[in-house]
Order: structure tokens, then C-alpha cells, then sequence
């Protein structure tokens, strides 16, 4: 298959689905969200991994219920153990940062739920709760009305965004030497 996407359903269990796209195997969770206002979200899963240059993994924060996108990298990398601050003090990857949405927002260890993803990688994380993003667990009800109209014109971005912008910043990390 050459040019279009194919997604096939190699395996269904409870939670999760395994799904094929071109060469790359991607896991798929949903969780659950009766706390979600109606929205494309309900449709969509709340985790996903696959690997592009490098790791890379999805997870929905069921917080705000924004994208939280992350790329792991093994510690012969320039970039393992090493702190936001300590990153963007290194030549040139504050200009490669600037590439992906909204900059970086962690570096780190996953949390021990997602221990299966984990392995021994350190994690260098991207997020959709920037100034023009819809969060959809955020409550708005109890605001001031000026400033809910101002938020009123974000937008959501959506698991394709999310995976578009942790495969760009897949290519930068995986071409920092």
C-alpha cells in the first residue's frame, strides 16, 4: 500500500486495540470519560505508541483532557537525564524546540502506570494546553464572561495533531548528536 494510510485491526481486547498502519505497529487504549462535555475526544483514544526515529507515545491528560505527546530516548543520547533547563542550554536546541507546538514542557521519567511504555527511556514531552488550545475538561461555567468568550475561540488539537508534532519532534531529537 503506497500514499494512503490503511488502518487494520490486528487484535481487540477490553480497553485497547492494536492497530497496523503501514509498517508501524501503534497501541491504542481508551479510557473512560463520562466527565467529558460532548466532543470529537469521546471518539478518540487516550493513548497511543508507535515509533518513528524514536518512541514515541500519546497520552491523553484526564485532567484538562489535552494531548500530552513524549519521545523516548535511550542514555547514549546527548539529551538523557538532562532537565527542560539543562536542554535549552545546549547550542541549538532552543531553535529546534521552537519547531514543535507550544516548545517542550517536560523531560523525564514516565510515571510508573505507564511502566509498559517506559522501559529505561528518559522522556522529552510536548503538550496541547497552550494559550490557543481547547481543553476540554476545563470549566468555563464559573468564570467571568469576558473571559469566557475569549476562550471560546480555541481550538482542539486532536490525536493526528498530537502525533504530527511528536514525530517532528522525534526528527530533531533523533538528529541532535
Amino acid at each position: 500500500m503506497t500514499g494512503a494510510a490503511a488502518w487494520v485491526i490486528l487484535e481487540r481486547r477490553e480497553r485497547c486495540v492494536i492497530f497496523t498502519i503501514v509498517n508501524n505497529v501503534i497501541f491504542i487504549e481508551f479510557y473512560d470519560k463520562k466527565n467529558f462535555p460532548p466532543g470529537k475526544w469521546l471518539k478518540e483514544p487516550d493513548l497511543c505508541c508507535w515509533e518513528r526515529e524514536l518512541p514515541c507515545l500519546a497520552i491523553r491528560d484526564m485532567g484538562m483532557g489535552v494531548w500530552k505527546g513524549f519521545v523516548g530516548i535511550e542514555d547514549s543520547h546527548p539529551f538523557f537525564g538532562k532537565s527542560i533547563e539543562e536542554l535549552l542550554k545546549l547550542p541549538g536546541v532552543l531553535d529546534i524546540f521552537r519547531g514543535v507546538h507550544g516548545g517542550l514542557c517536560g523531560a523525564g521519567r514516565l510515571p510508573p502506570k505507564y511502566k509498559e511504555f517506559a522501559k529505561s527511556y528518559w522522556w522529552i514531552g510536548i503538550e496541547t494546553c497552550q494559550g490557543d488550545d481547547l481543553m476540554p475538561l476545563l470549566k468555563l461555567e464559573n468564570i467571568n464572561p469576558d473571559m469566557a468568550k475569549m476562550l471560546s475561540n480555541r481550538s482542539y488539537k486532536d490525536l493526528r495533531f498530537i502525533r504530527k508534532e511528536i514525530n517532528k519532534l522525534a526528527k530533531y531529537v533523533s538528529t541532535f548528536k
